[in-house]
């Protein structure tokens, strides 16, 4: 008896009491033990339907959080000189020339405060030589303006090399200074120097049709 169903078990028990003397015991047991294993079944698959829901807005949170932290993070890389962030790009990975738009090398500095000639990727200043440049585009008033600028630096001496570069840019060969950034850089070592240009931001008119030309030099450092 201990392995019958519970519900047949209670009917059989009934029917030892009369209880159900004149009644089809068959088709009324048959009929509710069909009806209790279909509960049973619909509350096993609403449980599972609920885990997968659940599960589901889980992993879809983690994702949304994963990326957001992602956007922070290169949002970061525009910070300062030779940054150690964990978010910042690395050296390495700035080699050559990164842009989304065609620039060119000009040759005249235009600058008063230059104390050397202008130079270019693999140009070496003061024992510092350019192996790479990223520039990051930004929208302004004609669709896109370079307003950062990623120089990576390495020191192939053997000595310990501080120095002040500065980076112009060119709108149409007109001169765009930006502010000077001192570094000392160990033998064998790079560093990262990073340039940004506020005056787009700040309404610079610039026509669509422009061209960009860039170049860095050496300042007196401060």
């Amino acid at each position: 008896m201990s392995e019958v169903d519970p519900l047949i078990r209670r009917e059989l028990q009934w029917m030892a009491l009369g209880v159900l003397e004149n009644r089809d015991l068959a088709t009324i047991i048959i009929a509710k033990a069909k009806r209790r294993r279909l509960r049973k079944l619909l509350i096993a698959l609403g449980s599972v339907l609920a885990v997968t829901v659940v599960s589901v807005g889980i992993y879809a949170v983690f994702m949304n959080n994963s990326t957001s932290v992602t956007i922070v993070g290169s949002a970061a890389n525009t910070g300062a000189t030779g940054s150690h962030d964990s978010a910042a790009v690395a050296a390495q990975q700035i080699t050559g020339l990164i842009s989304d738009y065609p620039i060119t090398w000009e040759q005249s500095i235009g600058d008063l405060g230059a104390i050397s000639k202008a130079a270019g990727l693999g140009d070496t200043l003061s024992g510092l030589t350019a192996t790479g440049l990223k520039v990051q585009w930004t929208r302004c008033s004609i669709g896109a303006c370079p307003t950062t600028w990623i120089l990576n630096v390495k020191n192939n001496t053997q000595d310990i090399v501080s120095a002040a570069p500065a980076l112009m840019i060119y709108v149409d060969h007109g001169p765009l200074t930006s502010s000077a950034r001192p570094v000392t850089v160990t033998s064998g070592s790079t560093a990262l120097l990073v340039f940004t240009f506020p005056e787009f931001a700040k309404g610079l008119t610039v026509s669509a049709n422009s061209t960009w030309q860039w170049n860095w030099f050496l300042t007196v450092p401060r």
